[in-house]
């Protein structure tokens, strides 16, 4: 693989949110192609998500590049799924993009986590098409409330998308909901009677390896995460200080 350019990805957000009932582990994954259309899958590598995927990021990576036989120079791309995501999860995987990319010189392209699996959806990934038709996803779930983004049925997003409670939710031009099983029972039933189809979504590096095509990249030390809410360690030094400079994780 030397002097190739290759894209690497990394699609580890939602950890939790995969079970028995998904087809595909969260993982990295090495395409070349310099597009959409002319990108080529060199090789995945998945990461087990029951057990501590932050410590088998790198190992994984290693792995991939073993495998496939690419080298650091190689490397001329950096996809990373930014969030909303697990806070640490999210966290830990922009940690690794931002070094490789700076060590090897290579671009940074956060890609927002809802758009990765907006793009597995539409079948940019491993996995066929899930949705045909207008669709939503739901990711970051928590009481009544989640974090919603919309897209048209080929994948493009209507919006940024935000934090919304389920009553407030409006499904009019929406078929299918991507949400995972921690949606609030009220997410579920609104849906439901609103005749919108619920399907799990897929955290793919693939997907989020060709998501990344449509955005900018970034240099790697103004890459952040995407927390639709404010992480719960820094709400809850607010709580017993005040507003102020949070501890330092």
């Amino acid at each position: 693989m030397a002097g190739h350019a290759i894209t690497l990805a990394i699609e580890t957000s939602n950890p939790s949110a995969w079970d028995e009932s998904v087809p595909l582990r969260p993982g990295v994954a090495a395409l070349s192609g310099t597009g959409v259309g002319d990108s080529k899958v060199l090789g995945v590598e998945d990461i087990d998500p029951t057990r501590r995927h932050d410590d088998d990021l790198m190992p994984a990576i290693q792995r991939l590049a073993d495998r496939v036989g690419f080298r650091p120079s190689d490397v001329t791309r950096l996809a990373v799924s930014a969030g909303p995501g697990g806070f640490t999860a999210v966290r830990m995987a922009m940690t690794v993009a931002k070094s490789i990319a700076d060590v090897t010189g290579a671009v940074c392209v956060p890609v927002p986590t809802a758009v990765s699996v907006a793009a597995a959806a539409v079948g940019m990934g491993r996995a066929g098409a899930s949705v045909s038709a207008p669709f939503a996803v739901a990711l970051a779930s928590k009481d009544d409330s989640l974090f919603l983004a919309r897209f048209d049925a080929s994948g493009q997003p209507a919006g940024p998308g935000r934090v919304v409670r389920t009553q407030e939710i409006s499904w009019s031009g929406i078929g299918v909901l991507v949400a995972d099983r921690f949606l609030p029972p009220g997410g579920f039933d609104s849906a439901v009677a609103a005749g919108v189809s619920i399907v799990r979504p897929v955290f793919d590096p693939v997907a989020c390896a060709r998501a990344s095509w449509s955005f900018q990249s970034v240099d790697p030390a103004r890459a952040e995460v995407i927390y639709p809410r404010p992480p719960e360690a820094i709400r809850k030094w607010e709580q017993l200080h005040g507003r102020g400079d949070p501890p330092i994780a």
